[in-house]
């Protein structure tokens, strides 16, 4: 079989399956484990499969990216569990980050009661839902995404480079242990670093269902920030708290 050709079952394998074993792609392809693992390491090199213990696990590219708009209308409950604990961080007269996404925007709704607040967002989503709310809004500018309507670009990160927060909220596509977090947009995976390394306590916000999701681009090592999500199972919580403050909603 010539290696487009594995290459090619490799792949749909991980599109039908998104993680395979390699001992499941030796009986498919008829070639030796050896050659296999070369496989592997040729298509992670084209950033088209993550290579874990054992086989491997399919990247989320930049074309593969959701709408705000199918976001909007999954996980809705743990999202505002999520949203409510992380507003219970904010206090009185801080500035806040609020990244895009709808995990950070179920946020908002727990902020209407403080005062004195002023937040900082590169979502036009998020300032229009804050402004419904009348909390204090500062929209840097940048390049509008249509698929996450966030701002993006050299223009907004050049902005955020002179700004510091008090807190800082941060959406990710997917966490892991081995590649930290990570989203489909090397833009706006600048944005979100930049915003962890100005804020003085960070927060990542995403549901448990981004558990083991690898995107294209990582912002941070787990480490970077603390974790902010619903129930996991036993091993997977055990091992993101090696690397990170985990809080659980449940």
């Amino acid at each position: 079989m010539l290696t487009e050709e594995r290459h090619q079952i490799i792949l749909k394998q991980l599109k039908l399956h998104n993680i395979v074993k390699l001992q499941d792609l030796i009986p498919l392809t008829g070639a030796s484990e050896s050659t296999l693992r070369r496989d592997l390491q040729d298509l992670e090199e084209c950033h088209k499969l993550l290579r874990i213990y054992g086989g491997a696990q399919s990247v989320v590219s930049f074309h593969d990216e959701p709408a705000l708009s199918q976001k909007a209308t999954s996980n809705t409950d743990q999202k505002d569990q999520i949203g409510r604990i992380a507003g219970e961080l904010v206090k009185d007269n801080q500035v806040v980050f609020l990244d895009a996404g709808t995990t950070v925007q179920a946020v908002i709704p727990y902020l209407a009661k403080l005062s004195n607040l002023l937040v900082i967002t590169n979502s036009v989503v998020n300032a229009s839902t804050l402004s419904d709310y009348s909390i204090e809004t500062f929209v840097p500018g940048g390049r509008l995404k249509s698929s996450t309507k966030a701002l993006v670009g050299s223009t907004m990160t050049n902005a955020l480079e002179s700004y510091h927060f008090d807190i800082a909220f941060i959406g990710t596509n997917g966490f892991s242990a081995k590649s930290g977090y990570t989203t489909p947009d090397p833009e706006e995976a600048s944005t979100k670093e930049i915003a962890i390394q100005n804020s003085v306590k960070k927060y990542i916000l995403a549901d448990s269902s981004k558990c083991g999701q690898v995107s294209f681009a990582r912002f941070a090592n787990l480490s970077a920030a603390n974790l902010i999500t619903n129930e996991l199972p036993g091993k997977s919580a055990d091992l993101i708290k090696k690397y990170t403050n985990l809080t659980e909603v449940k």
